[in-house]
């Protein structure tokens, strides 16, 4: 069988395209903080090196590293992890090692006391083999004891039934690597087959470039279910939060905080 061309399947292009522009990146999430203190917090209490699948930029990792803990980072995109050894190298951050890889094959040979996967990184997983996968990886590559912390949105059943053919106006601003101010726009369309979202965004720069689109798809994984899924991975959960002040989860919450462990 040929493998499917990123370039041709929408569901693969959204997993690659949001993540193309890192700067842009780092601009639309710098405000993102709770999570950052969270696993920061968490890695100094198990005192280990710390395995982060889907590192990205390096917004959760580096910031592990600066309180001393060795960090490995991986990521399957190039230009992420370029700006996170840009990143690291200009804070001086010297024990982080980033690796281009996918979290469904990693081999690193080592095990870790604590690995994480911040900010809907499980959400590019698609189907319930590769879940499966990622999670036997994630089994093989705990120490004894050791825990499996992550977080994902929580799917909303009024925001995947908006209507697909409307864009939604977004507030503009200027963009970090154009320099200009961008008219910004937002349509949603949700597969409920394969309970996918695809969030296409709309950037409309002043001037003389013309307008582009970068395309965004993400798994959407119901509570109940997620708990089917480690299973099928060997692990199971252990602590579940509603967001990052250790609360339970709750009927309104947006995202959920899980702690896992091997079976």
């Amino acid at each position: 069988m040929t493998p499917r061309d990123p370039d041709d399947d929408p569901m693969l292009r959204g997993a690659r395209e949001h993540y193309e522009d890192a700067v842009y990146y780092d601009y639309t999430y710098r405000q993102r903080r709770d999570d950052v203190a969270f696993y920061t917090r968490l890695a100094r209490q198990h005192r280990g090196p710390v395995l982060e699948l889907g590192i990205g930029s390096g917004r959760v990792g580096i910031a592990i590293a600066q309180t001393g803990a060795e960090v490995v980072g991986v990521d399957p995109s190039a230009p992420m992890l370029t700006r996170a050894k840009e990143r690291a190298q200009s804070l001086g951050v010297e024990n982080l090692t980033l690796c281009q890889g996918d979290m469904r094959s990693l081999a690193l040979g080592r095990r870790f006391g604590l690995v994480i996967a911040p900010f809907n990184a499980l959400l590019h997983l698609y189907e319930p083999d590769d879940f499966r996968r990622c999670f036997e990886s994630v089994r093989a590559h705990l120490a004894p004891g050791g825990r499996f912390v992550f977080d994902v949105r929580v799917p909303s059943p009024a925001e995947l039934a908006r209507n697909p053919e409307r864009w939604y106006k977004c507030r503009g601003f200027v963009h970090p690597r154009l320099g200009v101010k961008v008219a910004y726009y937002e349509r949603f369309f949700y597969d409920p087959i394969k309970q996918v979202q695809y969030v296409t965004m709309r950037f409309e720069p002043e001037g003389a470039q013309g307008p582009f689109e970068v395309l965004l798809t993400q798994r959407q994984i119901f509570p109940n279910e997620l708990r089917a899924l480690l299973a099928l991975g060997g692990l199971k959960m252990v602590k579940r939060w509603g967001d990052f002040s250790g609360r339970p989860l709750g009927p309104d919450d947006i995202e959920m905080v899980l702690e896992c462990v091997s079976l």
